[in-house]
């Protein structure tokens, strides 16, 4: 029999090993979740928000705009104005900047009077153009007398309507609560015609210019910007939109209104966002805008086609933390467009452990099973995502394991064509790392008539893990392969090669190619044909220049026929020419348009010594030395007498005396004239041409 200290002593023992037993479990199980835990994609982060330095192109572009509208000159305020609706680059983070400027600079108590001034005589010029129209004040007074009438025929009915709806309404109570309602959208109703007709605050502060007056330039800089950013249409412009009622307070308060309105759903984001501003003002501000729209709830926030904006709202619920949110964005969870998956993702992971009943509920309705109770928040969402990529990604999930049975049964082409398709789907798939080797070996089993399919392979195979393992054997690979198409190519290049070991030295490939380049060159392809046919163009054109060079020298076609009659013969003889012993004076420099029509007298007189129209030519030219450019028809009513002689050969065989013509010909001295001819063309009737005939 025990004491009851052994006893004692046994049932700690014992509780002593259950509790290590349990521990042993419990520390398993831990294990087992860890290493399932280790499986699963990681949860995105939600980016903070960014405020980059702003450029400085955008910076100079606002400056002058902001220059321009603030300047004394009328034409560049309205050409500034007129630019303030187009969005600019950068714009966002160069107004910041001003702003910030503005703030140190503006004087607080001379703004507001110098816009009330503005607002005042801008309501003025509204009103007076109001009173102008005298024709539609006319028109409604006509109308009005028009329903006076139409009215007193159904006085009656409504009086009787009116006392059945007074008595319900006194019996229910509801009459004066609807009179309220209505009394209460009646005045917002003449609230928003009054800020309508009130018109553009910038316009009426450009009505009334003073340049010189720095607070008048202040505030057009910041309603200028306001436009600026309301061009831009983004959610950072919205954000800079709200602080600066966070910065001026009531002096833009109304503006800015008019501005959002305008934005609508582009200030939904920003607006969400603001309701966690650190300035209270601005976030009951920003929750009015909200209810104004339309958008204070998470169901009517999300009521936007614009992918860009409904992302941005998603993401605007996890930056605030908003829980009342988390069913809304567990919808988009696995939408089908990546942008709203990402984001609705991102807004789950910044939201974190104040969502995790909404997680585990939404874990349950798609599993059907309850998750464990160890799980935490980021488990249960890591599990959910997981399994909504496998419900969406179930077809490409089978082409995948389709690509991984061919690959082991070592269809490479098949593989490859399944994991084609596969990242066609899923560009990012988490099993992405598994087709490396299969396209490495594809590539290499590829012939050398396949360099080029082989080389795209290789580049695929890289971009799926560029940082692995087996990172440089592919690159030295990819290096091998460019190396030998050039070398096939005719453009050899050692760089390549050379990479190619240096990345991998136990490449044979690369090392074989270089010491093939040491042994030999490459021969280049020949181009002997491209420049044979160069070269004949090239003579065919030069051919082409000089037959068109020597026609244009070359003298009229019926220059060259010797011995031909004129085609245009006189109609009466004229005189016979000149018998002077002595011959005549050689002309000076003539065109060659003038010396033309002298040739074919010229050139006939050896033909036909006994003619006598051989020797009358040469002197026709000193005769005439402004002969027109056209032979065949000036020659004629130049000299009629002497052209005319070859026509009548019995009048004119007299007078020429062949012997006397010939005999001035004769002596050298004629030569001597002739040398005024060495810097113009030489004359085809001269004199001495007639003596050597």
């Amino acid at each position: 029999m025990l004491s009851p200290v052994h006893a004692a002593g046994e049932r700690d023992a014992g509780a002593t090993t259950s509790a290590s037993a349990a521990g042993a479990a419990t520390g398993a199980s831990a294990a087992g979740a860890a290493a399932a835990s280790a499986a699963l994609p990681p949860l995105p982060r939600l980016a903070p928000i960014a405020r980059p330095e702003p450029d400085i192109v955008a910076i100079r572009e606002l400056d002058r705009v902001l220059d321009q509208i603030t300047s004394q000159d009328a034409r560049s305020r309205e050409s500034a104005r007129a630019a303030l609706d187009e969005p600019i680059p950068g714009i966002v983070d160069a107004v910041r900047l001003r702003v910030q400027d503005i703030r140190g600079s503006l004087d607080r108590d001379a703004a507001p009077r110098v816009l009330a001034e503005a607002r005042r005589e801008g309501r003025k010029a509204l009103k007076g153009d109001d009173e102008r129209d005298g024709k539609k004040k006319a028109a409604d007074a006509k109308a009005d007398k028009g329903a006076k009438k139409d009215t007193k025929a159904g006085d009656a009915k409504k009086d009787a309507k009116a006392d059945k709806g007074a008595k319900k309404d006194a019996k229910t109570g509801d009459g004066a609560k609807k009179d309220a309602k209505a009394d209460g959208a009646k005045k917002d109703a003449k609230a928003d015609d009054k800020e309508e007709s009130e018109g553009d605050w910038l316009d009426f502060m450009l009505a009334t210019p003073r340049p010189r007056d720095s607070a008048w330039r202040d505030v057009v800089k910041l309603l200028a910007m306001e436009r600026m950013l309301v061009a831009a249409g983004t959610t950072p412009a919205v954000r800079e939109l709200i602080a600066l009622h966070a910065y001026f307070g009531e002096l833009l308060r109304i503006d800015l209104q008019r501005q959002i309105a305008k934005l609508r759903d582009k200030a939904v984001p920003a607006l969400i966002e603001a309701r966690q501003h650190d300035a209270k003002i601005v976030q009951r501000w920003a929750s009015k805008q909200l209810d104004l729209l339309g958008r204070a709830i998470p169901g009517e926030a999300i009521a936007s086609n614009d992918t860009q904006i409904l992302a941005d709202v998603l993401r605007a619920y996890g930056r605030v933390r908003d829980v009342d949110a988390m069913r809304v964005i567990l919808s988009f969870c696995n939408s089908d467009r990546s942008r709203l998956r990402d984001a609705a993702r991102e807004a789950i992971s910044a939201i974190g452990e104040p969502g995790i009943w909404q997680l585990r509920d939404a874990y349950l309705n798609l599993t059907g099973d309850k998750p464990p109770r160890d799980w935490t928040w980021d488990r249960v969402a890591r599990e959910l995502f997981a399994t909504y990529d496998r419900a969406r990604l179930a077809e490409v999930y089978k082409l995948m394991d389709e690509g991984v049975a061919a690959a082991s049964a070592n269809k490479l082409a098949e593989a490859t064509d399944a994991f084609d398709k596969v990242l066609a789907r899923a560009p990012l798939f988490d099993r992405r790392k598994e087709m490396i080797g299969v396209y490495v070996e594809r590539a290499r089993s590829l012939g050398a008539d396949r360099r080029e399919d082989a080389l795209a392979m290789m580049r695929k195979a890289l971009r799926l893990d560029p940082t692995g393992e087996q990172a440089k054997q592919i690159d030295a690979e990819i290096a091998y392969l460019e190396g030998v198409l050039l070398i096939e190519r005719g453009a050899p290049d050692k760089f390549v090669l050379e990479r190619a070991l240096e990345l991998d030295p136990t490449h044979a490939g690369a090392r074989e190619a270089l010491a093939s380049l040491a042994d030999k060159v490459a021969e280049r392809k020949s181009h002997t044909s491209r420049h044979v046919a160069a070269g004949a163009v090239g003579l065919a054109a030069l051919l082409a220049m000089v037959i068109i060079a020597r026609r244009r020298s070359d003298p009229a076609p019926s220059a060259r026929q010797q011995g031909a009659p004129p085609a245009h013969p006189p109609t009466s003889p004229g005189p016979p020419p000149p018998s002077s012993p002595l011959p005549p004076s050689p002309p000076g420099p003539l065109p060659r348009a003038a010396q033309a029509p002298a040739l074919p007298s010229d050139r006939s007189a050896p033909a036909e010594p006994q003619a006598p129209a051989a020797p009358t030519p040469a002197p026709a030219l000193p005769s005439d030395p402004a002969a027109p450019a056209e032979p065949p028809k000036d020659a004629a009513p130049a000299e009629p007498p002497k052209d005319a002689a070859p026509a009548e050969p019995p009048k004119d065989a007299a007078p020429a005396e062949p012997p006397k013509d010939a005999a001035p010909a004769e002596p050298p001295k004629d030569a001597a004239p002739a040398e005024p001819l060495a810097s113009s063309a030489p004359v085809p009737g001269s004199p001495r041409q007639d003596g050597a005939s």
